[in-house]
This record gives structure tokens, sequence and C-alpha cells, in this order.
């Protein structure tokens, strides 16, 4: 075992480091965050140094990185500043399918932009009554001749209204059983039909946007299915399960990034006389946040290093996905409290921090969810 980074990737989160140190001036990063706007242009700039989407092949753009590799990317990015290092991480992340299981054609049209920054994309699978039960969906899509026509309501969808295209599920086969007649298209925002809606402010995430789509009589041309007909609950759980692994090293940098505004605050701030650093309280919560943060670390850490061996451990990314989040929520707690009144500000950056963190719990299912599977692995079916 070697638990050090390669000298490459060394280089590789220092380069990280200093583009977040000289695109993200913290003036910028709160007027994105109350005016709820997406950061276009560093978006595209992170894309022209290869820090989007890396894990793409060569040929569409990417870099061809390992997953771990691209987590340390973006662990770096949110661990500097999380309302922009979150939207850089999730702007091209729902295309995952279309990257496993789309024709070259499809890849082609619709990915080769994502890592240069120039495109953003969403995926649409939540709906009104369909969260962490997507056995069955409400949205139908008929075929009639070479084309799909899709009717139907999703919601919470990450950037739908400024993404130019999304990869949508939709019931295919009325008839199947759970799990069957579920299929996956792509469908560029533009299409007649389309309504994309923000459906208000939250308490994370606040340089994305939260929408809901009407998908209303929009035709799909045929080339645009995702891979085979009724095959799309697969194409869903394959995608979900390397995103669980994605969102647990995020919370890793949300943690990491608290993490060490409370260490400099122990290092500075004095009461009574002293750094409160001294303090045994003080210290004792900046010692358990290490101890929690190394642990989840490793945890995600392991994950994305079975991904890339091409043995994603099940058991291992859904730990992951349900401890790092609460580490991270454990993190902004303890860090807020070190800060005292100051942590309550915006512009420490602690509050956008505690409610991204409250995000990674949610998405991508929630930590109940993660564990059923978990003790289905552990235990197998009872």
């Amino acid at each position: 075992m070697d638990f050090s980074l390669s000298p490459k990737q060394k280089l590789m989160c220092q380069a990280v480091r200093e583009f977040m140190v000289g695109e993200c001036k913290p003036d910028l990063t709160l007027e994105l965050a109350k005016k709820k706007r997406f950061p276009r242009e560093i978006y595209k700039k992170a894309g022209q140094y290869g820090y989007l989407a890396s894990y793409y092949p060569k040929e569409l753009g990417g870099q061809g990185l390992p997953l771990l590799d691209h987590c340390f990317i973006m662990e770096e990015m949110i661990r500097y500043d999380n309302r922009i290092g979150m939207a850089l991480s999730l702007g091209s992340v729902p295309a995952k399918v279309l990257l496993r299981f789309g024709t070259e054609e499809q890849k082609e049209k619709y990915l080769s932009k994502l890592p240069k920054g120039e495109a953003v994309a969403s995926v649409a699978i939540t709906e009104p009554n369909h969260g962490s039960d997507i056995r069955f969906l409400d949205t139908r899509a008929e075929r009639k001749g070479e084309e799909y026509i899709l009717n139907g309501n999703k919601t919470y969808i990450t950037n739908a209204d400024i993404a130019e295209f999304y990869t949508v599920f939709a019931q295919s086969d009325l008839d199947a059983g759970p799990y069957r007649g579920i299929s996956g298209f792509i469908v560029e925002r533009e299409t007649k039909g389309v309504t994309p809606m923000d459906i208000g402010d939250k308490i994370g995430l606040k340089t994305t946007s939260s929408c809901s789509i009407e998908f209303k009589d929009v035709k799909i041309p045929k080339k645009n299915l995702l891979g085979k007909e009724n095959h799309g609950f697969i194409y869903i759980m394959d995608a979900i399960n390397e995103g669980r692994v994605e969102i647990a090293n995020q919370a890793v940098g949300l943690a990491r990034g608290v993490y060490d505004r409370a260490v400099l605050h122990a290092r500075t701030r004095e009461q009574f006389g002293h750094k409160i650093g001294k303090f045994q309280n003080i210290a004792h919560m900046i010692v358990e946040m290490s101890e929690n943060i190394e642990s989840a670390a490793l945890l995600a850490y392991k994950a994305a290093w079975t991904f890339d061996k091409g043995k994603l451990d099940l058991a291992t990314a859904h730990q992951a996905k349900v401890k790092c989040p609460l580490v991270a929520i454990d993190a902004c707690l303890k860090s807020m409290q070190i800060l005292a009144g100051l942590g309550l500000f915006e512009e420490q950056f602690l509050p956008g921090y505690l409610g991204d963190s409250l995000a990674t719990w949610l998405l991508e299912g929630t930590g109940q969810i993660q564990r059923n599977t978990v003790a289905a692995q552990i235990l197998g079916r009872l």
C-alpha cells in the first residue's frame, strides 16, 4: 500500500489551487451566490486548463485521467471555494450515461464541448412522485415511427435552465414490471415543448439552479435514444454508483475547507490573553475534525480507487456516500462554534459550506437509502 500522492498528482493539486486562488475572489463568489448565477466565465477557463471532466477520454477533449485524480481536482476546488468549486464539479457530471452508453455520433455532438467548458449538461431523473424510488416513472416516452413523443414533469434538476442538453429518463414500456421499461434520451433544451423553470432559493448549491422541467409533446428523434430501449434503469444505476463516489469526495473537499478556516481562526484569534487554540475544548474539536476527515477521505479515495481498477466495491462506495457528508456537516458545525458569531456571516463562507454539505447528504439518494444498499451487501438477501 502507498498512501502518498505521486509527484504528478501533487503538481496537479497545486496547479488547481493556484487557479482557484487566481480566479475566485471572495467578492465575486458572494455576488454569484447572491444572484444565484452559474460561474460561466470561470467554468470555461477551468475547461481550458483541463479541470472539468478530466476523466473524459482525450479524443473527446478530456485528459483521460483516473476517477481518483478527477476527485483530487474536485476536492481541491471545493476546499478553496465551495460555491464555485461545487458549480464547476457539477457542470459536466450529468453526462456520464452518455459517455458510457452513447453512440460515437452522440458523444462527438454533445460531449466534446463539456471538458472544454463550452457547454453545461443536466440529467433529468427525479420526478414529483419519484425520488429514491425510480423503479417506475410517470414521464412517458411513446414510440411513433422514427420518433419518441415525450410527456411529463421532472423536478430538482440541477442547471436545467442553462444546460445545453439533458439526459432524460422516461417510461417507454408501460407493461414492463419494476426496473424495466425505462429508456434514456438526449433532449436539447431549446427543443419545442421543453420548459425549464427555477423552483426557488435553497440553502446550498447557491451557484447552481434547481429546476422543474415540463415536457409537452416533445419530439425526440430515434437517433437520440441512449443505448438500448428499456435498458434505462441499468444505465441510471451505473452512473449513480459512480456519482456517489464523486459526491463523497466533494464532501471531503467541503470538510477540509471549513477545517482550514477553523485552524486559521484558532491560531490567530485571542481571548483571555491567549490564542483560542490553546483552550482544550477548541483544540479537541479541531483534533476530532482532523480524525474524522482523514478517515472519511481514506474511504472516499478507496471507493474511487476500486472504480479505477474496474471493480467498484458497492459497499465501499455507498459507505463513503454516507460517511463523508456526515463528516462534512459535523466539521461545519464545529467550525461555526470555533468562529462563534463570526461563523454566521456569509463572508466567512461557513454558512455556504454547511448548505452544500447538507446537499451532498441528499444528492444521489439519501443516507438511509445508501445504508439499505450496504446492508444488502453485508447481509445478502434475507
